[in-house]
């Protein structure tokens, strides 16, 4: 039967095929209660411009008066329609059909909103193809919300020649979602501009920005998630990526992290002394600033004055006295510390050593009795000194003041639900071997059992089929002795370094990473991709 649509009828009775073949616009049909419509037997089904549609028995003409003369006072224009009661009546089970619509768009909005891991990206999937019926603030909104909750650390618009791809990073590793047209980009591109305080009008100029929105976390709550946001100029648009901040991701657990009992209590020993400076070194998204934000927090016990300077703050910390970093204003790391130092605080955090200035106060101020965190860009612990020695900080400074130099990488941790185990082949077993000697020969009580078998990832529907779920540090400590002092004070910062941290029980990044994967957290192809 061809659907009559209501701004087609043409008659004023309106009989059982009429009511059948017709879709009411809820919109208007809920105007009126289904109890007030079922009372006087009269509904509004339909509106065509500014004249609404009414279906009636005329039974109740007092009931009808009342309501035309309200719509009236509300400057509506209306037309009837007459219907008998036993039609009316199924014309009230729309109201029915209006209600279980109106639930099913509750429980998908309810989905989607709660939709974690692999359902978010078929949620994306879900919004990319409706894009074209949605608003683009509405749209660019819910995709960023849903590409949070996938869990993935930041979100990528990559333009390419024949158009703009869509990348998520899960546990460290890009994964392609999307794709769209630089000309359909656009609004997009310029939805994002706008909520994140930059200006709209500029693409030939990388911008920074940042905003906020509520998405539901890890643990399944609700909260807010700040947002950092760069565009960089490209031939056919802009690049732009955005990382999540998520508050519950800044303060971790020392063991969440990857520190071990040997490792932690390195750390530990350190974290005790009130003076001194330790440095945190790896990559950008290594867990650095995570481990320094749950170092503070369990430094902050209220007896001491904790400062920091940041450059962007990324997680506010109650208690703790934070300070942003703004170029455009002159309030560098070099003017900032200097000022910090005049406030007497006894735990300073200096976001990155960057330059020969930022290197010397942070020394200065941890030799004139405070304790001092930092970061600096190195490939490996012990690499930090030689870094620092040519951003020439002289040696006789830098000695006294180290306290210890941590260096961290993230592994993907292998997936619970379906990791299993393999034997390893004969190289695997000659590599692994080989770093269990070296090991062994430093403690015996460091090495872990091997029997030949390794961690294997597989794949399931709770790891979106990767075979890892999360990640964790593979962690070196490099502490600093007083043999290792007057070594950088003579400036033997080579191969002899290195051998008298061994001599100091010192492992390196992959060893720790292999006693992480023999105890079942990671796999040795995941080792190989991230030393």
């Amino acid at each position: 039967m061809k659907e009559t649509m209501p701004n087609e009828l043409t008659k004023s009775i309106l009989e059982s095929d009429d009511l059948k073949g017709m879709s009411p616009d809820f919109d208007q049909l809920k105007i009126l209660p289904k109890e007030t419509a079922q009372k006087i037997e009269t509904l509004i089904f339909a509106k065509d411009k500014n004249t609404l549609k009414i279906l009636t028995t005329n039974n109740l003409p007092e009931g009808l008066t009342s309501l035309l003369k309200n719509l009236e006072d509300k400057w509506y224009k209306y037309e009837i329609f007459y219907t008998s009661p036993e039609w009316f009546a199924y014309a009230l089970s729309w109201y029915d059909d209006m209600e279980n619509i109106a639930e099913q768009k509750r429980k998908s909005e309810t989905e989607q909103k709660q939709a974690e891991g692999k359902w978010a990206i078929a949620m994306i999937q879900k919004i990319y193809e409706k894009r074209d019926t949605m608003e683009p603030g509405d749209f660019i909104m819910e995709l960023i919300r849903l590409a949070f909750q996938t869990w993935a650390s930041d979100l990528h618009f990559q333009p390419q020649e024949d158009g703009l791809i869509v990348r998520i990073r899960i546990d460290g590793v890009l994964q392609e979602l999307l794709k769209f047209t630089h000309e359909d980009f656009k609004k997009y591109l310029q939805k994002m501009k706008f909520i994140s305080g930059t200006k709209m009008n500029i693409d030939y100029l990388p911008q920074d920005g940042r905003f906020s929105f509520e998405a539901t976390d890890v643990h399944g709550e609700e909260r807010k998630v700040d947002v950092r946001i760069n565009f960089m100029p490209g031939v056919e648009s802009e690049s732009t990526v955005l990382r999540f901040l998520d508050p519950t991701k800044g303060i971790s657990t020392f063991e969440k992290i990857g520190f071990t009992e040997r490792t932690y209590e390195i750390l530990k020993r350190n974290l005790e002394k009130n003076t001194g400076i330790t440095i945190f070194t790896g990559p950008t998204g290594s867990w650095k600033t995570t481990t320094l934000y749950t170092i503070l927090s369990y430094l902050n016990d209220g007896k001491r004055k904790i400062i920091t300077l940041e450059d962007p703050i990324e997680y506010e910390v109650k208690g703790i006295q934070q300070s942003q970093i703004n170029y455009s204003k002159w309030y560098t790391y070099e003017i900032w510390l200097k000022a910090i130092l005049r406030h007497d605080p006894d735990i300073i955090l200096i976001g990155e050593t960057r330059s020969q200035e930022t290197a010397e106060i942070a020394i200065n101020a941890a030799l004139t009795g405070h304790l001092v965190f930092t970061t600096l860009h190195t490939n490996s612990a012990i690499e930090s000194i030689p870094r620092l020695t040519s951003m020439e900080v002289k040696p006789y400074m830098l000695a006294p003041a180290l306290n210890l130099i941590v260096a961290q990488r993230l592994v993907r941790r292998i997936c619970p639900h379906c990791a299993t185990k393999r034997d390893a082949n004969y190289w695997e077993q000659a590599e692994i071997k080989e770093s269990l000697k070296k090991i062994s020969d430093l403690d015996p009580k460091f090495a872990v059992p091997f029997d030949g078998k390794i961690p294997e990832a597989v794949g399931c529907d709770a790891c979106n089929g990767s075979g890892y779920q999360w990640r964790i540090a593979i962690i070196e400590t490099f502490e600093i002795t007083d043999d290792i002092r007057k070594m950088i004070v003579d400036s033997k910062i080579g191969v002899d370094l290195y051998a008298k941290a061994r001599e100091n029980w010192f492992l390196t990044l992959k060893e720790d990473g292999i006693i992480k994967m023999l105890q079942g957290n990671t796999t040795l192809d995941e080792l190989r991709r991230v030393l």
